[in-house]
């Protein structure tokens, strides 16, 4: 079950979910930004998520083992099942160990599904 946190910014989580979780976490983030400047970066149900036009396009958070990169659509999940190189889904979430952050391939391949899902 992934961990929510109260606070109220993205930095303010990251600060506060622990580590090793909190650089991983901050490391994906960094590069979720490198590829869309443009998003904004906002608490939703406690956890940090990306917005684009207002609309969630992903989100972070970890459970007590691992990280996640919250899909937010199960067939954005289904279509990038066995194709990624990284991490393991489960429902609409992408799981990766704290060691590992998430990759420039692999976050490109699932934020471009996601704004292709977006009509962006």
């Amino acid at each position: 079950m992934a961990r929510g946190v109260d606070a109220d910014t993205v930095e303010e989580y990251l600060d506060r979910i622990g580590e090793p979780f909190g650089s991983a976490l901050s490391t994906v983030r960094d590069r979720i930004l490198a590829i869309l400047p443009d998003a904004e970066q906002v608490i939703s149900y406690r956890v940090p998520t990306f917005r684009l036009d207002g609309r969630s396009v992903v989100g972070l958070s970890a459970t007590a083992k691992e990280c996640s990169l919250l899909l937010m659509s199960p067939p954005a999940a289904a279509e990038l099942a066995g194709t990624l190189s990284e991490g393991t889904i489960t429902g609409a979430t992408l799981h990766f160990p704290p060691s590992a952050p998430l990759g420039d391939d692999t976050l490109r391949a699932v934020l471009a599904v996601r704004l292709r899902e977006l009509g962006r």
